[in-house]
C-alpha cells in the first residue's frame, strides 16, 4: 500500500512538472513553476520532520486551518527550528524571509533560495526592497512568515521589535496570523551546545482579517503583534516548572552572560558541565529547571533573563566611562573572514578584536591590522553569539571567535558609543535589518552539520 501511494504521487508530480515545463513560455508560467517547487520542497521537509519533531523534539504544535488563503504570519522566535513547528501547525507552505548571511554558500543558496523560495533580505537594501518582495509574494497568493524580534531569544524573553511594524504589516494588505512558540529556550537555548530534553509549545494565537486590521491604527496592530507574541520563559517556568533534561547544561552560557554578579569583570565567567564559575571564584549551577541554583556562595540571579537585564548597564558604565586611549576590552583567537565575489575568503584564524572608545582593531597579522573607526561603521551585528559582522564603506568582515564569548556586547558597546541604545537603533534599523540573524534552520540538513546551535 505504501508503495502504491508513492508512486501515485510522483506520478502526479512527474506530470506536473511536464505541463508546466511545456508551458514556461509565460513570466506567469515560470512563477508557477517556482512555487510549485518551493511548496514540494516545504512539504517533504515537513513530512520529513514531522516525525523528529513529536518524537525526538517532543514538541506539540496544534493543528490550524488559516481562514484566509494569504496572510503575513508573525511569530516569536525561540530556537531554530521554529519554522518547522510553524509548518507543521498550519500544514501550509510558508515563504519565510531571511537575512543574505544564511546563502554564504552554494549549498544553502540553494536550499533555501532556490528550493525553499525564502526571501532573501540583502544586508544593504532598504525596507522598500523587503516590503517590494512580500507584496510581490502576497499578490502571487503566498503567505509569508517573519520573525519580528531578528533573531533568537538570548535570555528567555521576546525581544524588541520595531514600532512601525504594524503600519508595515497594515501595508501589504493581506490578513495578519500571530503565533506563539513556548518551551524552545529551554529545549534549545541559542547560547547552548545541543538538545535538551523537554516539551515545546506551539500554537496560533490570532488570524486578524484585512478589515480588522484597517478599523485599528499601526500602533494599534503592532501592540497586538507584541501581545499575542509575547513569551517570558522564566515567568511561565515559576508558573508551571518543567523539566528539561541534558548533559553539560551551563556550557557556553557564557556566551550570554558576561558580566559577573559579584566581582563585576567582564569576561571572565567560565562553564563547565552543569556550573558556571567566574576567575573571582563565584559559582552558580545550572538545574534541569533552567533556573541558576547556588554552588559556593550566596545565589545573586537565579535566572539568565535577570542577570542579563543586570548586566547591561555595567557594560555600558564601562564603556563609556573608559579613557579614551584606553582598551576598552580584548578578544584573542578570532577567525576573520570577508567576502570576495560571494565567496568567503579567510583573513586570519589566530586574529585579535581590540576595542576603544572610537575605533575597533582587528589585528590579522604583524604587518596587518584593519581599523574601523565608530563613526564611519553601518552596521556591527552578531549574526550569531560568538559572531560579528562589521560593515562600512572600506570594510565587510566576519569575526568569529574559538572560544565561548559573547558578541553581543560589541553590539551594545556601538550603539551606546554612537549615542543610540539598543532599542532606538533597532526600531531606527529595522525593517532595513528585519533577519539578518535568523538561523540557518536546514545548514544541518545539506551540510551535515547543527549549524543552528551556534546561532
Amino acid at each position: 500500500m505504501p508503495f502504491r501511494v508513492i508512486s501515485l504521487t510522483s506520478e502526479v508530480i512527474y506530470h506536473k512538472i511536464i505541463y508546466v515545463l511545456k508551458n514556461m513560455s509565460k513570466g506567469s508560467e515560470k512563477l508557477k513553476f517556482r512555487t510549485f517547487v518551493n511548496k514540494a520542497c516545504t512539504n517533504f521537509v515537513r513530512v520529513f520532520f514531522y516525525w523528529i519533531v513529536l518524537l525526538v523534539v517532543r514538541a506539540k504544535v496544534k493543528k490550524y486551518k488559516p481562514k484566509h488563503k494569504n496572510f503575513i504570519l508573525i511569530a516569536n522566535h525561540s530556537d531554530g527550528l521554529d519554522p518547522i513547528y510553524i509548518t507543521c501547525s498550519l500544514k501550509r507552505y510558508i515563504r519565510f524571509v531571511a537575512g543574505d548571511h544564511t546563502i554564504l554558500d552554494p549549498w544553502s543558496k540553494f536550499f533555501f533560495k532556490t528550493l525553499s523560495g525564502w526571501i532573501i533580505k540583502g544586508r544593504d537594501n532598504p525596507a522598500s526592497v523587503l516590503f517590494k518582495d512580500m507584496k510581490a509574494s502576497a499578490d502571487e497568493g503566498v503567505p509569508t512568515g517573519i520573525f519580528v524580534e531578528g533573531t533568537i531569544t538570548p535570555n528567555g524573553e521576546t525581544g524588541f521589535f520595531s514600532p512601525r511594524t504594524g503600519q508595515f504589516v497594515k501595508d501589504l494588505g493581506i490578513p495578519l496570523i500571530t503565533y506563539r512558540i513556548k518551551g524552545g529556550f529551554f529545549h534549545t537555548p541559542r547560547w547552548g551546545t545541543g538538545l535538551r530534553r523537554g516539551p515545546i509549545r506551539g500554537r496560533v494565537m490570532g488570524e486578524y482579517s484585512v478589515e480588522e486590521l484597517n478599523n485599528m491604527t499601526g500602533e494599534e496592530v503592532n501592540e497586538i503583534i507584541k501581545r499575542d507574541i509575547y513569551v517570558n520563559a522564566y515567568e511561565e517556568q515559576r508558573k508551571k516548572p518543567l523539566i528539561y533534561k541534558g548533559k553539560n547544561l551551563a556550557e557556553h552560557v557564557e556566551r550570554v552572560l558576561y558580566v559577573c554578579p559579584y566581582c563585576e569583570q567582564v569576561g571572565t565567567m567560565h562553564s563547565k558541565g552543569n556550573y558556571l564559575t567566574c576567575e573571582c571564584g563565584y559559582q552558580v549551577e545550572f538545574g534541569r529547571d533552567g533556573f541558576f541554583h547556588p554552588s559556593q556562595k550566596e545565589l545573586v540571579f537565579d535566572n539568565i533573563l535577570d542577570w542579563d537585564k543586570w548586566q547591561k548597564p555595567v557594560w555600558k558604565q564601562k564603556v563609556l566611562y573608559t579613557p579614551e586611549k584606553e582598551l576598552i576590552f580584548q578578544e584573542k583567537d578570532q577567525i576573520a573572514y570577508t567576502m570576495i565575489k560571494g565567496k568567503r575568503v579567510e583573513l586570519s584564524d589566530d586574529a585579535v578584536l581590540n576595542l576603544y572608545k572610537d575605533r575597533f582593531e582587528l589585528y590579522l597579522n604583524p604587518k596587518q591590522t584593519v581599523v574601523m573607526p565608530i563613526e564611519k561603521l553601518k552596521l556591527v551585528l552578531n549574526v550569531s553569539v560568538q559572531s560579528l559582522m562589521f560593515i562600512d564603506d572600506e570594510h565587510f568582515l566576519y569575526v568569529k571567535s574559538k572560544s565561548p564569548t559573547a558578541a553581543a556586547k560589541y553590539v551594545a558597546a556601538w550603539r551606546y558609543l554612537i549615542g543610540k541604545d539598543y532599542k532606538q537603533k533597532i526600531a531606527e534599523d529595522l525593517p532595513r535589518l528585519f533577519c539578518y540573524r535568523l538561523p540557518c534552520l536546514f545548514s544541518f540538513f545539506i551540510s551535515g552539520q547543527f549549524f543552528w546551535f551556534d546561532h
